[in-house]
């Protein structure tokens, strides 16, 4: 938010210098016209001359003073400052003690037009006032007129180079804030996406399977009107009701007490019928990368209950130094890990939740299944990280 604030400041800052830049330049050059205006008329009070230049003069204080008023407003066109600069041309023609005019006049172009109109109106003015000056004086002066006419030169040259680099500097800019808003939204969209992903994952390793569990027993029950398997149906659903609402309280909470590995898996395992094996002593391991654990030994769980037809499933949990393995057995009906299992409405999500779960937290699945059964070993490394 305090980064925001600052960009907001700065833009807000920059704007209010790209107005304030022309409007005082062109009341310089309102100013400056006036005092040679009022200089010339007192060293020149007879003559056509002298009424030409007065008026001369009041047209470039009036249209300078004009631009300075509209260019705060943002609606100067852009003929205005290009007939300021014609009108201030003829007049330092004819009254040669004006050319300093031409100074304020270069820096209102420059800052109210773009680089090649503005540049070449001022080269005008300038070559202008080069020949102009040496009038002054009464004698050929070419070195005068040289003089000039080249610093006149050299300070649009400093100008248009000042105004390139900024006009390349202001696209950089434009384009890494472009590049950071698509940043932004990438990220988001990605932020979206996992999030998308956590509650599928989720959805199916409790809900999904808990409500197949059940729907397997159903139908068991109803082909054999066994009242013991329906039994088991019913706790399944309401296992699936369970697991449902554990599921919004997680998304719901902001962490808090995570049971232990292998209470969680004790759970999962007493759910199936399958049994529990723990070797060595219980080591530390991140509440992520326990959830991983957790979840993939639930779906190959669920797996081996509807698919399998096992009928000895085993959970192992084997502590070692650097990495935490559970294994789940069956000795059922084994498929072919190599024959890619297409996702869809049907089914067909485990194996990929499984490997993306696992990944994610930096371990390894491994998957071995023949006629004589199915291992599922999911590792994880120790540690809070």
């Amino acid at each position: 938010m305090e980064h925001r604030t600052l960009d907001i400041t700065s833009r807000r800052g920059s704007r209010v210098g790209e107005r304030e830049a022309p409007a005082l330049s062109a009341a310089a050059l309102a100013l400056v016209a006036a005092v040679c205006t009022l200089r010339y008329h007192r060293f020149h009070t007879t003559g056509a001359e002298h009424v030409l230049v007065v008026a001369l003069g009041g047209a470039v204080v009036l249209t300078a003073v004009t631009v300075a008023a509209l260019v705060r407003r943002r609606v100067v066109a852009p003929w205005l400052p290009l007939g300021l600069g014609g009108a201030t041309v003829v007049l330092v023609a004819v009254a040669p003690s004006a050319a300093w005019c031409v100074v304020p006049l270069i820096v209102v172009l420059h800052t109210a037009l773009p680089v090649r109109p503005a540049t070449i109106t001022s080269g005008i003015a300038v070559t202008a006032a080069a020949v102009s000056v040496p009038r002054l004086t009464g004698a050929r002066d070419p070195g005068l007129f040289l003089g000039c006419l080249l610093a006149g030169l050299v300070v649009i040259a400093a100008i248009v180079v000042s105004r390139t680099a900024l006009a390349a500097q202001s696209r950089t800019v434009r384009e890494l804030i472009a590049a950071r808003a698509r940043l932004v939204a990438s990220e988001r969209r990605a932020s979206a996406l996992e999030e998308r992903r956590h509650v599928s994952a989720e959805l199916h390793d409790t809900v999904v399977q808990s409500v197949a569990g059940a729907l397997y027993l159903a139908e068991a029950a109803e082909r054999s009107g066994d009242a013991t398997i329906a039994t088991g149906a019913r706790a399944a659903l309401r296992t699936a009701v369970a697991d449902a609402r554990a599921l919004v309280d997680r998304l719901d909470a902001d962490g808090g007490d995570v049971e232990p590995l292998e209470d969680q898996l004790a759970a999962v395992a007493a759910r199936t019928g399958a049994s529990l094996r723990v070797i060595g002593a219980p080591v530390a391991v991140s509440p992520m990368r326990a959830l991983a654990l957790v979840r993939t030994a639930q779906s190959a769980l669920g797996n081996a209950e509807r698919h399998a037809m096992a009928t000895t499933v085993a959970v192992e949990v084997d502590h070692g130094d650097r990495d935490v393995t559970v294994t789940v057995r069956d000795d059922g009906r084994g498929f072919d890990v190599r024959t890619a299992v297409v996702a869809g409405p049907d089914g067909g999500h485990g194996l990929t939740i499984m490997r993306r779960r696992v990944d994610a937290v930096g371990g390894t699945l491994d998957i071995r299944s023949d006629d004589g059964g199915t291992v599922v070993s999911a590792s994880v490394p120790v540690g809070h990280r």
